[in-house]
């Protein structure tokens, strides 16, 4: 069945709020022991599964209408890899921004500005303490992206029909990258899950937006990689 395209921006607007809503949520309960006295003993593992949950969720809830993409970096690669319709990139990436931003806004009307403060409302930036922050932060993005989005093209594959817990798969692969990589970059993966928290962070500090960039080539770079990747492994055919 063919959709209009209000539904398809529907529901990729609803998806990536629901993502980046509970993801932003869950960094902001583990940085503030206002909000929850033992927030800050959460760490990364609390982080990850709260990102892997939102994800599972939002491809169960909308998957069927828009195809569950949530993320610019993975529909421009789903878009090389033969995947999605030219038709469908812009739209999807609008709807991803405007679903990414108004999860912000939500949040930080949820918890007030000491709380977004206390955790950059979620926001993703480089880890300072190590000897080269900005490097290794779009290398995480471009590995962690990578991961990611092999992982979305290869089980939604027509040759991957008979495995039953894609969906699973790609919820536990986004947060085992969170686990892995969380320290290094924040362990993004996606634009527009990054760019929600940074503008409205605008409010008390400009530093969010300043990285930006890296949140932005990194994961492109990470899904464009994975497209080729995708079409070497999948779409190859060998002489009969």
């Amino acid at each position: 069945m063919e959709r209009q395209l209000s539904s398809l921006f529907l529901a990729e607007a609803y998806g990536t709020f629901v993502l980046t809503f509970i993801g932003v949520g869950a960094i902001t309960v583990a940085s503030d022991a206002k909000l929850f006295s033992l927030g800050p003993t959460l760490g990364l593992g609390f982080i990850g599964l709260a990102f892997g949950v939102a994800l599972i969720a939002g491809i169960a809830t909308v998957g069927s209408i828009s195809g569950a993409y949530f993320n610019p970096a993975i529909t421009i690669a789903a878009f090389v890899a033969g995947r999605l319709p030219r038709g469908r990139v812009l739209p999807y990436i609008v709807a991803q921004f405007v679903g990414a931003t108004l999860a912000a806004l939500v949040e930080y009307a949820l918890v007030g500005r000491d709380a977004a403060v206390a955790a950059d409302l979620g926001s993703t930036l480089p880890n300072l303490s190590l000897s080269t922050p900005v490097f290794s932060a779009v290398l995480a993005e471009i590995v962690g992206t990578t991961f990611l989005t092999m992982t979305v093209l290869g089980s939604t594959d027509e040759d991957s029909s008979r495995i039953s817990w894609g969906t699973l798969g790609i919820g536990l692969t986004l947060a085992g990258t969170i686990w892995a990589l969380g320290a290094v970059s924040g362990a993004s993966l996606n634009p527009a899950r990054s760019f929600g928290p940074a503008l409205v962070s605008l409010l008390f500090t400009n530093t969010p937006m300043l990285d930006y960039w890296i949140y932005v080539i990194g994961p492109v770079l990470g899904g464009l990689l994975a497209a080729m990747l995708y079409r070497m492994i999948y779409k190859a055919r060998g002489v009969q």
